[in-house]
């Protein structure tokens, strides 16, 4: 193909073809320097920062010693040992003698007697003596 004109068309027909050809190139990849010798700033883009990826979720399974309760909880087994004996043994009949029968106070006798114990210790004995003095 004979293009009629100055040897500047021709190479600037041929510099249109060529960056014709060439810019789906250029738009991939995108760190390309445009300035062509003017002196003008080169900018680059910049990479990427890293993001890490969403974490993945799970639903855990159940631990395997998992078992329901059952529906009704049973009383448990009978030991095989004795039961301790109690704290406190009453004392043989007969060996301190019958216990003092005490006197029945009535409801107010009962109260002044337990107030005996809010007075000092010196008069507490007059106290009692006085409320027993009044039993029948």
């Amino acid at each position: 193909m004979s293009f009629p004109g100055s040897a500047i068309a021709r190479l600037a027909f041929a510099a249109v073809v060529a960056a014709t050809a060439l810019s789906p190139a250029v738009s991939a990849y995108a760190e390309v320097n445009v300035s062509v010798g003017v002196g003008g700033p080169v900018y680059y883009e910049p990479a990427p920062a890293y993001v890490a990826p969403p974490p993945a979720y799970y639903q855990p399974a159940p631990p395997a010693y998992y078992q329901p309760p059952p529906p009704v909880y049973y009383p448990a087994p009978p030991a095989y040992y004795q039961p301790a004996p109690p704290a406190y043994y009453a004392p043989a009949p007969g060996y301190y003698g019958a216990p003092a029968s005490r006197p029945r106070l009535s409801d107010m006798q009962q109260r002044a007697l337990n107030n005996c114990v809010l007075l000092a210790p010196s008069e507490q004995r007059r106290c009692r003596a006085t409320v027993m003095s009044t039993v029948r």
